[in-house]
C-alpha cells in the first residue's frame, strides 16, 4: 500500500472550528437569517487560500472571539499560544473583551483609531484582517445588488460603510500588496464607488474617492453610536 497522505491541518484547528462554533452559536450576520460562523468559517477559508499559516486560519477562526465572545488574549493564548492570540488582538477594534450583547465604544471611535494604529500592528495579523474585511464587504455589495437600501441596516450607513472600506484598502494594499483577500476587498469598495446609490450622494465636479475621503468632515452623517 502507498504511503498515507500527511494531514493538511492539526487537530489544533479542528479544535478551534468547534470551539468559535460554540462561541458564537447564538450569534447571527446582521439583519439576515445566516449564523455567525459562516463568516468565521469564510474568513479561515480566505486566509488559507491566501497563503496563510495554520495560526492565522485558527486567528480566523476566532477573530471576533474578543470583540463579541467575552473572550480575552489570556484565555485564547492559553488554548492556542500567543502567536494565535496577538492575530486576534490585533483584529479587535474594541479596547477590552465585551461580553455578548455588552456595549462598545462608539463606531467612529473605534474605527478612526483601528485604521490609524492599523501600520503598527503585528505583520501576522494582516492577511486576517484582509481576509475579514474582504468577506464583510463582498457580502455587503452582493446583497445591496439585491436590495440598494440595505446599507440602513448597518450603523455607519452607505456614508460611513463606504469610507471604513476604501480607507482599510488603501492601508492594507501597501502593507499586503500581493494578497488575494486585499484584491477581493478592492474589487468590492470599487463597486461601492460606483453604485448609484453613493454617486447620488456625490456632489457635482467631486469624484467618488475625494467624497468618501471627506466623511470625518462631514460628521452629521456619523452613527451615534
Amino acid at each position: 500500500m502507498g504511503n498515507a497522505c500527511p494531514p493538511a491541518h492539526s487537530l489544533r484547528y479542528t479544535d478551534a472550528l468547534h470551539w468559535a462554533a460554540e462561541l458564537h452559536r447564538h450569534q447571527w450576520r446582521k439583519g439576515k437569517p445566516v449564523p455567525y460562523i459562516a463568516h468565521l468559517i469564510a474568513v479561515s477559508a480566505l486566509v488559507w487560500e491566501d497563503d496563510g499559516t495554520e495560526n492565522q486560519a485558527i486567528a480566523g477562526l476566532l477573530h471576533d472571539a474578543i470583540e463579541d465572545a467575552g473572550q480575552s488574549h489570556g484565555s485564547i493564548a492559553e488554548r492556542y499560544g500567543s502567536e494565535v492570540a496577538d492575530i486576534v488582538q490585533a483584529c479587535t477594534d474594541t479596547k477590552g473583551p465585551v461580553p455578548p450583547g455588552g456595549k462598545k465604544e462608539p463606531w467612529i471611535v473605534r474605527k478612526t483609531s483601528y485604521l490609524q494604529e492599523l501600520a503598527d500592528k503585528p505583520a501576522a495579523a494582516f492577511r486576517v484582517t484582509a481576509a475579514d474585511k474582504a468577506h464583510n464587504a463582498r457580502d455587503m455589495v452582493a446583497d445591496s445588488r439585491v436590495d440598494p437600501n440595505v446599507w440602513a441596516k448597518f450603523r455607519a450607513g452607505l456614508d460611513g460603510s463606504a469610507w471604513y472600506l476604501w480607507s482599510l484598502h488603501r492601508q492594507l494594499a501597501e502593507l499586503q500588496p500581493a494578497s488575494r483577500s486585499v484584491a477581493l476587498l478592492g474589487e468590492s469598495v470599487a463597486e461601492i464607488l460606483s453604485s448609484s446609490a453613493l454617486l447620488a450622494r456625490v456632489p457635482a465636479g467631486q469624484s467618488p474617492e475625494e467624497w468618501v475621503a471627506g466623511y470625518l468632515e462631514r460628521t452629521d452623517t456619523h452613527p451615534r453610536g
